[in-house]
Parts: C-alpha cells; structure tokens; sequence
C-alpha cells in the first residue's frame, strides 16, 4: 500500500491509499446503481422522451468534460460509456416489460 507524509508535522503520520481492488469495487457498485436507476427511468418514459433524455444526457457530459478541461477524445469516450450504459438499460427495461406483460397476459387466459 502507498503511504504519504503528512509535511505540518514533525512526527511522520502515514495515510493509507485505497487499493486498486476498492477504487474498481466503488466504480463498480455505482455502475450497477446507475444502471439500475437508469433502467427504473427508462420504463417510465415514451419513445420521443427517452430520446430527449439521452440527448440531454449526453449534453450535460459535454459541458461537463469540457468544463473540467478533458480532451475531446476522452469526452468522446465519456459519451459512448454512457451511451452504452444507456442502451444496456434499455435492454434491460424492455425485458422487464416483456415479462411484466407476459405474466398479466398470462392471468387474463
């Protein structure tokens, strides 16, 4: 584990850095909330608004990438992420409609 000097004292206090392992974990857990929540959307909305959410989503990367100063390749990467995140989610949300609509399809026989 990296440890750093704290440089105010005279005695050395070392800070442990978080591991590789806890640093994906975390990106990890807030990829599955995000598709999650993403997916709970998606269902919510017609065809023409999740065509707005997603341009308005990937505008907001946009402005925000450029505001933090990244390159245009990585705002572009940024933006196909999300736009793969996006369709995941769907995908995902049409399954869960399909089988919502199978099973009361299936109580009206």
């Amino acid at each position: 584990m990296l440890k750093a000097k704290k440089a105010v004292s005279n005695e050395t206090t070392s800070t442990v850095a978080p591991s590789i392992e806890e640093i994906m974990g975390q990106l990890l857990v807030l990829d599955m909330i995000a598709a999650s929540a993403t997916v709970r959307l998606l269902r919510l909305h017609d065809g023409q608004e999740k065509a707005e959410l997603t341009a308005q989503i990937l505008d907001e990367i946009d402005t925000t990438c450029r505001k933090k100063g990244l390159l245009l390749r990585d705002i572009m990467d940024a933006q196909d992420y999300a736009k793969k995140l996006l369709g995941d989610a769907q995908e995902q949300a049409d399954r869960l409609d399909n089988i919502k609509h199978g099973y009361l399809d299936r109580n009206q026989d």
